[in-house]
């Protein structure tokens, strides 16, 4: 019987991370730098609104890439194996919507809060993400699913 387990899986994929760790560890190291170095987290009303948009939005696409991949019978687990290509739902706009999400978590606190820590810790989450989790998992996907996934890469943006 084959090992599914997650850390088995992630190694197949060839995952750097589990992106939902990233984004924790991004949203702890930010916080820390920013309260290290300024003692304090300050914004304009103007940041705040736009970032409270930001979350909400986020939030939504995170909640519906999670439910379409329910919907679909497969697991949203990154590290969990890839049971068909889903592209219904955010899925018929972007290959990723949840790591567009997890990004724009990031962006959002930072806006909310002021943060240049969790600008930069935005950037430094989308290429990770691309370079470690992306383009590992769209090999994965190709080998496992073939000219399914090739058409979706063909038809479906990767981030946005």
């Amino acid at each position: 019987m084959p090992d599914s387990t997650p850390s088995n899986e992630r190694k197949k994929v060839g995952m750097l991370i589990p992106p939902p760790f990233l984004l924790i560890g991004l949203v702890v190291a930010s916080t820390v730098a920013q309260l290290a170095w300024f003692g304090h987290f300050a914004s304009s009303i103007i940041g705040v609104a736009a970032g409270v948009v930001l979350l909400a939005a986020s939030l939504f696409l995170l909640g519906w890439s999670a439910s379409t991949f329910k919907q679909a019978g497969t697991p949203v687990r990154p590290t969990s194996p890839a049971v068909t290509v889903v592209r219904e739902g955010p899925y018929r706009f972007s290959r990723n919507p949840m790591y567009v999400g997890m990004a724009g978590l990031l962006a959002g606190f930072g806006l909310v809060g002021g943060s240049w820590f969790f600008a930069a810790a935005t950037l430094v989450f989308v290429a990770v993400v691309h370079f470690g989790v992306i383009l590992p998992e769209e090999r994965y996907l190709e080998a496992l699913h073939g000219q399914a996934y090739q058409s979706f890469k063909a038809e479906v943006r990767r981030w946005v």
